[in-house]
């Protein structure tokens, strides 16, 4: 017969393993938690929809005439980000055998098996419809064929041509600053000069940030059969052209922005900085495109984006 003291010691023995095995069963409910909103976050690209609904909030900003958000503006907002998420989601289901093929995206929901491609058709196709059915209930017709537009762009035309030319470039960069426009739409603004200036602006800045991408992911791109610039060209004179053709379309923009009238002395001096910024990484880019030039001019033309954002909205809240 066990004395107290034993029996004291196996219950906190006990106690002792029944606590470690809760926490055990935390850390893993945690982990599984956090995996699927790893996933989640994949699977919609938050980053890249953060990086649009800023975009479109900024151009709405720039374009209205009055400060404020009512609920029917509110309510396009959420109709465009549905047909914008369902673009996203179509675009990784068409590019799913392709995605499998590239260490960088073999870890996506689709190509790893984690969400079956059909049901993400599904869902993709669902959010779509219900954004372009919201919009033409507030019966905003332009704005519902501008967004059916810009979908239309990105998964019928630009994702199908990733795999047949090198002019997926141009295209894509129309769609990467479609939603400037869109978010013009939400205000009726598309008549103000200061949105054409940042549409044309995010235009010309995707050149040098995909060939950023392109060089550092050249051979992932030509395995799965994308034929970016440096895949379609090996020379790298192709590639050359586009980075330099965007380098030189933003400067030109902040002239004839000048020019126009749409933007004021200052703006354009941040502007042009801004150019200067992107000038040294690219030239170094241009000398020799390795993965370490690739990277730093990725990152160059992220941060310049950031600031690009940022410049335009403290222009339309202090200007």
């Amino acid at each position: 017969m066990s004395n107290p003291g034993e029996q004291l010691a196996n219950t906190v023995v006990a106690m002792g393993n029944k606590n470690r095995e809760l926490a055990r069963q935390d850390s893993s409910s945690e982990g599984s938690v956090v995996g699927w909103l790893q996933e989640c976050q994949a699977f919609l690209r938050v980053r890249i929809l953060f990086s649009i609904v800023a975009t479109m909030v900024t151009a709405a900003a720039l374009a209205a005439k009055f400060a404020g958000v009512d609920t029917a503006l509110a309510a396009k907002l959420v109709s465009l980000i549905g047909i914008i998420v369902g673009a996203v989601i179509l675009n990784q289901v068409i590019e799913s055998e392709s995605d499998r093929l590239m260490p960088r995206t073999s870890r996506r929901p689709i190509p790893a098996g984690k969400i079956r491609r059909s049901w993400a058709a599904v869902l993709g196709a669902l959010l779509t419809l219900l954004g372009a059915l919201g919009l033409l209930a507030s019966g905003d017709v332009v704005l519902t064929v501008l967004g059916l537009a810009a979908w239309g762009l990105y998964v019928i035309v630009y994702t199908p041509f990733k795999k047949k030319t090198s002019w997926q470039t141009p295209i894509g960069a129309i769609v990467g600053a479609a939603p400037v426009m869109l978010g013009a739409g939400l205000v009726d603004g598309y008549h103000v000069p200061q949105v054409w200036t940042l549409f044309t602006l995010i235009f010309f800045w995707q050149f040098p940030h995909a060939m950023a991408i392109a060089m550092l992911y050249q051979e992932q791109f030509a395995q799965a059969g994308i034929r970016v610039a440096p895949v379609a060209d090996p020379s790298g004179r192709l590639m050359r052209v586009y980075t330099v053709a965007g380098l030189v379309g933003l400067q030109l923009c902040v002239i004839g922005s000048v020019v126009w009238g749409a933007i004021n002395p200052a703006m354009a001096g941040l502007l042009t900085a801004g150019t200067i910024y992107l000038t040294v990484p690219t030239i170094a880019f241009l000398r020799k495109p390795d993965q370490s030039n690739s990277r730093q001019l990725l990152r160059h033309t992220l941060v310049y984006l950031f600031l690009l954002i940022l410049i335009f909205a403290v222009f339309r809240w202090f200007g």
